[in-house]
């Protein structure tokens, strides 16, 4: 039997090794300033999908309004990914998400209006299995029934995420923790990774 934080530990390992497929639109999570962006442009360009959404708010921006983090606005995304040779008509953008809840619920409402059927979720490693875990449990409450592939940006853990004051192996660490606080807005441990082996 394994204990949580094993179960965690597995749940992120099979995330880091989930294969791309088609989806109707690749989902960038706000978070560790432009490290995700190389991960979502080459998804783009790989024709996983035509359309990104970019989804988190303008306002906790910058290094005094979260402890250790200073993200950069959605604009500043947004430019990056143009800068690159994404189309502007490939962009949607949500700027009413003020933490990952926020963002599993608006980009699953959108997903379940326009009948998408799948979308690919990029977030940092080290937080991608509670950025998974969020977005499973929203989808089970508004009854959304499509598929969730996880192809998060891998910060190793001897490095700090940009615009973090932590390594990233601490930053996993810390995220363990919060899947204990958020346990109610989260899928469990097990049954994400029950999810991810099908």
């Amino acid at each position: 039997m394994f204990t949580t934080k094993q179960q965690f530990i597995i749940l992120h390992d099979l995330l880091l090794k989930e294969e791309p497929c088609s989806a109707e639109a690749i989902v960038w999570l706000q978070g560790d300033r432009y490290d995700r962006a190389r991960k979502v442009f080459k998804l783009y360009q790989a024709g996983w999908s035509r359309r990104i959404i970019i989804t988190g708010n303008n306002i906790l921006l910058g290094k005094k309004t979260r402890p250790g983090e200073n993200n950069i606005s959605l604009e500043k995304m947004k430019e990056s990914l143009l800068r690159r040779g994404v189309k502007a008509s490939d962009l949607l953008i949500d700027d009413g998400a003020m933490n990952t809840n926020e963002q599993a619920k608006h980009v699953l409402k959108m997903a379940k209006r326009k009948k998408w059927r799948r979308l690919i979720l990029v977030g940092s490693s080290y937080y991608q299995p509670r950025a998974f875990l969020t977005f499973l449990k929203q989808a089970k409450i508004i009854k959304w029934g499509g598929e969730i592939i996880n192809q998060p940006a891998v910060i190793t853990w001897d490095k700090k995420p940009a615009g973090r004051n932590k390594l990233s192996k601490l930053l996993f660490n810390e995220e363990f923790q919060k899947i204990k606080k958020y346990k109610k807005d989260l899928f469990s441990i097990s049954g994400g990774i029950k999810y991810l082996r099908g």
